[in-house]
């Protein structure tokens, strides 16, 4: 006899009450309650750090608290363990539950497995564990869990017809769902999943009407089952059906909204305030790099200023001491928070002379401490890496330029101003394009943002740094322990060095995700600030905190912003500037529509947008690109205003673009088509290039590092990347000589190809039943639609005999770097899940 649901979670909390220490239950509950009662879950959540659950009661108080919730992910699975690897099938689903609602879904997974392992006879074990299965794209996997058990039950068959469907078998989805259908008749209780996921199989099939009769079906087994309502109303857009349109179309509106407000996703009428929070703090300590020796020497330039900051040791202290030539600069004893560490920005004079110095820091522990353990130092207790200061003044003496780099990302060249000429979305980027140099045809070396950035801060292309995982592992990411490839070997030179070793202060600030230091983007920066909460206020404000700070010779700043990328949550006036009007869709520019509403246009040909979602996304994406354009904006103006235009470089570019149903799809990262490869690419340095210049070859970003180099009266070269001066030097017609390449992994890890040469285009796709080849004359089909290969037009002999000696070459140098490293941390996931990369 199965215990209830009651009586089990109270027997795993009896356990946990045993085997936990006491703690001061009732004051931690009663203040978790009060916080909830004022809606201020955080506050709950850190009132139950610590709490033992006793009763089913305790355990539903932290069920309220978790779910969901943002920035408690570890709390959750921490608080949950007891009840997930408990061999009660009711506690082991709530725990897997609140974990998969924090994004936590290998937690869920190992306990759903070890779980339905004990009682394979538990159908409720075996269906959450087939819907995680299906969600990593693992269909089979799923169908293998379902198949055996299904029976007669209603539920087990609709699944079993769906991941059927998403497997791509629709005959046997077919028959599994209209099973449902009948047994759910038989029962006499109306069942709508089935009826809709026939109708998408009928509507893919383009039987309409056929969809049409099962969408309306669903909605009267279900009169709230919202997908319904709105692939509906698609079908009946398509087939003309206006009263049908109206219905459906209405219904979603209501259905829709409703959930909009639910999640507090809707807008007030009124202008919101979003400048953002000022960034008072000069310079950011929290993100400069941490020695982890406890004593270091490093030769820096005598007379010169030195900063840095001792990290104290929370709950604790250390003595910090600097020394040179036998002197000592700095002596200090500090000690961090209580809970907290603590960092104290500290700066020291260099002794005058010829040369480098060599400059001694340690960390010495103190009190009872250092009678512990002799010589090491507390806990945590460190300098961050010390940086040469100077005076402004020595910025115009230097004749080498600073350089600032903007990159917004998935920004695509075609709804650019002056890419654009038909509505202004980015007067900043135009203005600088009409001052300087623009390139009309920039394409990226890869379809995402990791790679891609890559490349252009190393001048490797993918096929070479390595750093190209497949896409699908990431967003079905279960694993922890899985390499994936995400960040390079270590042993690339990246342009950020070789400013630094020729006295360049080099500066970062990026909002993290894919761009995050984890990832070797920090190698050669003397400060990488990586805000895994980043939002473009934040960006521009700390931006032009570290331009105010007072840096030595000529400044490297890096800037880069999601403000372009899904979901669309520009301020208000940004979303409507062109999606103005009532539109019904899940696109909705009155609020600030959840990343989860977007992917269920993953599903593809699954899942057809409307019409008006269609149009809505690309006004929404072209309000996007007007507020990443502001960024620009700003920062060019405090050039300006600083007096320092005229000795920077200013270089804005993206790393992709994104397909807006061009060819059925919301996304980026599958395919190489021009609207995820063509990106803007503007360089302006007032006075020293050519101001309105074109550039009308294809250039890849790859030759962007050893381009700013050039400028910057170094080396032209940098890992393959080559400089671009001869095209804007040399009018003798450079075009057709340089090919140029990208590559990635697609969906289903199929590797991606493309080669430009010659006005034409060649994109190769390696599946599984063999090579695609696509040919493209761009020059007079620019949206891609017709393949020339297989004709005279196109010589794919050729251009596939360039894309493999490229690949053969970075083959050859991908073997000289060494292994590729890394895994996902849990703030990464969480950031990535944000952006809709992680499910």
């Amino acid at each position: 006899m199965r215990a209830s649901p009651v009586v089990a979670v109270l027997i795993v909390a009896l356990a946990a009450a045993l085997l936990l220490p006491a703690c001061t239950g009732g004051r931690d509950r009663q203040a978790a309650l009060a916080a909830l009662e004022q809606g201020h879950r955080e506050q709950a959540a850190r009132a139950l750090r610590g709490f033992v659950p006793r009763s089913a009661e305790d355990w539903g108080l932290l069920e309220r608290v978790y779910t969901g919730l943002n920035g408690f992910e570890d709390e959750a699975v921490r608080a949950f363990l007891p009840l997930g690897r408990s061999a009660e099938p009711e506690a082991v689903l709530l725990a897997a539950r609140v974990a998969i609602s924090v994004d936590r879904v290998d937690a869920a997974a190992e306990w759903l497995a070890a779980a339905l392992d004990r009682h394979p006879e538990d159908d409720r074990l075996a269906i959450e564990l087939a819907k995680l299965r299906g969600r990593a794209g693992r269909h089979r996997e799923a169908i293998a869990l379902l198949a055996p058990r299904a029976g007669a039950d209603p539920r087990m068959l609709n699944l079993l017809g769906y991941e059927w469907l998403l497997a791509g078998d629709d005959a046997r989805a077919e028959a599994f769902l209209r099973r449902s259908i009948e047994q759910a008749g038989r029962l006499g209780r109306p069942y709508a999943p089935p009826h809709y996921h026939l109708g998408l199989l009928l509507a893919a099939r383009g039987e309409d009407r056929r969809a049409l009769e099962q969408f309306t079906r669903a909605l009267a087994a279900n009169p709230r089952h919202l997908e319904a309502a709105y692939q509906g109303a698609v079908v009946a857009e398509r087939i003309g059906a206006p009263d049908e349109l109206a219905r459906f179309r209405a219904r979603f509106g209501e259905l829709y909204r409703e959930r909009l407000e639910r999640l507090g996703a809707l807008d007030p009428a009124g202008e919101i305030d979003e400048s953002g929070e000022p960034v008072v703090r000069p310079v950011s300590w929290e993100d400069r790099v941490r020695v982890e020796d406890t004593e270091f020497v490093r030769r820096l330039p005598a007379g010169a200023r030195v900063a840095f900051a001792c990290l104290a040791p929370a709950g604790g202290g250390a003595r910090y001491e600097v020394s040179a030539g036998g002197q000592v600069l700095f002596d200090a004893l500090l000690g961090g928070g209580a809970d907290e560490p603590e960092y104290h920005p500290a700066t020291v004079e260099l002794p005058a002379g010829e040369g480098d110095v060599e400059v001694r820091f340690r960390v010495r522990p103190v009190g009872l401490v250092a009678r512990l353990v002799g010589r090491a130092p507390a806990a945590e207790a460190r300098f961050t890496e010390p940086v040469v200061l100077g005076d402004p003044a020595r910025r115009s003496a230097d004749p080498r330029p600073n350089i600032l780099l903007i990159s917004l990302d998935t920004l695509r060249a075609d709804r650019t101003t002056p890419w654009l000429t038909s509505r202004p979305t980015t007067p900043a980027i135009a203005r600088l394009a009409q001052e300087g140099l623009r390139f009309a045809r920039a394409e990226a070396p890869s379809n995402w943002t990791l790679p891609s950035h890559y490349s252009m801060l190393s001048g490797l292309p993918p096929a070479a740094h390595g750093v190209m995982p497949d896409l699908g592992e990431v967003q079905a990411y279960q694993h922890p322990d899985r390499k994936l490839n995400v960040r390079g070997s270590g042993a690339e030179t990246m342009l950020a060095e070789v400013l630094d070793e020729a006295g360049y202060h080099t500066l970062a600030v990026t909002e993290d995700g894919w761009v995050s230091g984890r990832f070797g983007f920090a190698q050669g920066f003397d400060l990488y600030r990586a805000a895994p909460a980043g939002s473009l206020p934040a960006t521009l404000a700390a931006s032009l905190a570290e331009l105010r700070s007072d840096g030595a010779g000529p400044f490297f700043l890096f800037v880069h912003t999601y403000a372009p990328h899904q979901p669309y949550h520009a301020p208000r006036r940004f979303r409507t500037r062109w999606a103005a009007g009532a539109r019904i869709g899940f696109a909705w520019p009155e609020a600030r529509v959840p990343i989860e509403e977007y992917n269920r246009f993953r599903l593809g040909p699954l899942f057809p947008p409307s019409r008006v979602d269609i149009e809505t996304f690309r006004d929404l994406y072209d309000g996007q690109a007007a507020w990443a354009d502001t960024l620009v904006e700003r920062l060019v103006a405090w050039l300006d205003e600083a007096g320092l235009r005229e000795q920077t470089l200013v270089v804005v570019t993206s790393d992709h673009g994104e397909e807006i149903f061009e060819r059925g799809q919301f996304d980026h990262g599958d395919t190489l088509f021009e609207e995820v490869t063509h990106v803007p690419l503007v360089l302006n340095w007032p006075g020293r290039l050519p101001a309105g210049r074109v550039v009308t070859p294809p250039v890849s970003l790859v030759d962007l590092p050893a381009t700013v180099l050039d400028l910057a009266g170094m080396q032209d070269r940098l890992g393959l990347g080559r400089s671009l001066r001869p095209l804007w030097e040399d009018s003798a017609g450079a075009a057709d000589a340089r090919p140029v390449f990208a590559e990635a992994i697609g969906h289903g890890g199929e590797p991606v190809q493309a080669v430009w040469f010659g006005g034409l285009k060649l994109i190769r796709r390696l599946r599984d039943e063999g090579v695609e080849r696509r040919c493209h004359d761009l020059r007079r089909d620019p949206g891609e639609r017709i393949n020339l290969a297989g004709t005279t037009r196109c010589d794919v002999g050729r251009l596939e005999a360039l894309l493999d000696a490229h690949l053969d070459r970075a083959a050859e140098i991908r073997a000289t770097l060494g292994e590729t490293l890394g895994e996902l941390d849990e703030q990464t996931r969480d950031r990535l899940r944000g952006l809709g990369y992680v499910r």
